[in-house]
């Protein structure tokens, strides 16, 4: 019997030797958007705080000392970093960093002798691994995440659709960053991200060490080394520390651990702007040089949970809202990013019952936020620019200015309007988009996060062959310009959509239509037509765009 235990860079774990394998007994990949969500999250808030990333221990059993290794512990974690590493080759613009990621997924050499093209890092059980091959593993595999996501319809698997859910998920999070940045996660991500790989040579023992360390205990988190750290420098009395935990508690239970730690983020966005460094240490010396410990606890940490639970829960009742700051706090809570969180939490702990002010602020927010996302594809560059909105907050009195970066340039107006003309072929982009716009029609209504919609292509992406949609729209290039444009998507529940399909025009609207009123306000324009044309499509795209205008005062 032996157990060998050595800190492995990711770059080592998919090296040109790894073989790592799943066992057939194995369960399939059962992480959903919550778990993936965070991975990549996590990851990308070490990258930005330029800190080192611990991942955890991986287990495997190599029962010769060579050959292929089965995961016992990791699979998880070892498939989604795959996924990761995916699609990061495949938005790539370099051959040499294309190639450089692609061997850590697979080696087009040294399969041969072995009769193959390929010899992969990771082996999947015997059900997914055709998909993961076909849509993860090869090169370009991941760029066409509706194609994913059909095939992953089409096997009925649960472990493929989840597969297909984190392909959409992590493309969308690092397909938001410019190329430069892009390139500096990747080789942070290989140099700066460790595991442990626990190598055994026998199943009993793989598993003893497994459950030794799943089941010792809830490890600390950060906000729980936090709480000892404030507590002490607060010097509070026996009595007080119980009565503060009490509250503490209070808070996490409210927001869940996840929330209160991401709260706690926020509060560091705003106290410490450049926000460089481990979360601990740079948001306890932020606090300490704002206000007294006991201070930030007794009265700033109530009204930051209050706010936090407002922008990213929707729970607003501590609050004095007007409607519109409530309708827009709304439409920011289905954005992609994130990084509007922390203005939008200053302004509520600074101003928690000035309705007015909200409202302006907030109708402000809504459009900048959504301009950063759609024209601005460097996400550095949004950051820089929240925090220029935090600067001028600061600065009462600038907010509002026209010169304001709460306020958009003629420019960027103009570039915004140009970018809704375009494609949008990212999954989770386009739903918000298409929500924030159904919002803005004039029978719409603000659309939660949680809304059961999704979007529809009406011209289907792949129309079957030799059906009535060629007569419309015979030239691909027509269908190439215009399929991934808002002209062309609705809303439709999950159920409404899988029944749309790729059925005729006239079929659809059928579907669309068959309560009366459409199950989205997006929808409205489409009733009474018969036919659906690529002048159809531009028309009501330029259409769609003027109600965005018309309420963001673009023109």
């Amino acid at each position: 019997m032996s157990i060998n235990a050595e800190v492995l860079r990711i770059r080592d774990v998919f090296s040109v030797a790894a073989d790592i394998r799943v066992p057939p007994f194995q369960r399939s990949f059962s992480w959903g958007d919550e778990e993936t969500g965070i991975l990549i999250k996590d990851l990308l808030d070490a990258f930005r705080n330029s800190v080192i990333y611990f991942l955890g221990a991986m287990v495997v059993i190599r029962p010769r000392g060579r050959g292929p290794q089965d995961v016992v512990d990791g699979q998880q974690r070892a498939t989604t970093l795959t996924i990761i590493l995916a699609v990061l080759r495949d938005l790539s613009n370099s051959a040499d960093e294309q190639a450089l990621l692609h061997t850590m997924i697979g080696h087009e050499g040294m399969g041969m002798m072995f009769g193959g093209g390929h010899r992969w890092r990771i082996t999947l059980n015997t059900l997914d691994t055709p998909f993961f091959r076909e849509h993860v593993q090869m090169r370009g595999a991941t760029n066409d995440q509706d194609r994913i996501r059909q095939a992953a319809r089409g096997t009925g698997s649960e472990s493929q659709a989840r597969l297909a859910d984190a392909v959409n998920l992590i493309y969308d999070e690092l397909s938001d960053m410019s190329q430069e940045e892009r390139s500096r996660f990747a080789q942070w991500l290989l140099d700066e991200v460790s595991i442990v790989r626990v190598r055994v040579s026998e199943y009993a023992v793989a598993y003893k060490v497994f459950q030794s360390l799943n089941h010792r205990g809830k490890p600390l988190s950060d906000h729980d080394i936090l709480k000892s750290a404030l507590f002490e420098r607060a010097g509070f009395t026996n009595q007080e520390a119980i009565e503060q935990s009490v509250r503490w508690n209070t808070y996490t239970n409210r927001l869940s651990d996840r929330g209160f730690g991401d709260m706690l983020k926020q509060v560091r966005a705003i106290y410490d702007r450049q926000g460089t460094g481990e979360l601990v240490d740079g948001l306890l010396q932020s606090i300490m040089q704002m206000m007294p410990v006991g201070q930030f606890l007794n009265e700033k940490l109530p009204l930051f949970v209050d706010a936090y639970d407002a922008v990213v829960r929707g729970n607003t009742e501590e609050l004095n809202l007007g409607p519109e700051a409530l309708k827009r706090i709304c439409h920011l809570r289905s954005i992609h990013h994130e990084s509007w969180r922390a203005p939008a939490i200053m302004f509520l702990v600074d101003h928690p019952h000035d309705p007015e002010t909200a409202d302006r602020f907030f109708w402000a927010l809504d459009r900048l936020a959504y301009t950063l996302q759609y024209s601005i594809a460097d996400r550095e560059y949004r950051q820089k620019r929240y925090r220029r909105v935090l600067d001028a907050m600061d600065r009462h009195d600038e907010l509002f200015d026209a010169d304001s970066p709460l306020d958009l340039s003629t420019k960027e107006k103009a570039d915004l309007i140009e970018r809704l003309r375009g494609r949008f072929p990212n999954f989770k982009q386009r739903r918000a988009l298409l929500m924030r716009i159904s919002s803005a029609v004039p029978t719409g209504q603000p659309l939660l996060p949680d809304t059961d919609c999704t979007v529809e292509h009406i011209l289907p992406r792949t129309p079957p062959k030799g059906s009535d949609w060629y007569d419309e729209w015979s030239r691909a290039k027509d269908r190439d310009e215009l399929t991934e444009c808002i002209g062309n998507f609705t809303l439709l529940t999950h159920a409404e959509n899988q029944e749309a399909d790729r059925k005729s025009f006239l079929e659809k609207l059928g579907i669309y239509f068959r309560k009366g009123s459409p199950s989205f306000a997006m929808s409205d324009d489409l009733k009474g037509r018969t036919r659906w044309t690529p002048d159809d499509v531009r028309a009501r795209r330029e259409q769609l765009i003027a109600h965005l205008a018309k309420d963001w005062a673009l023109q």
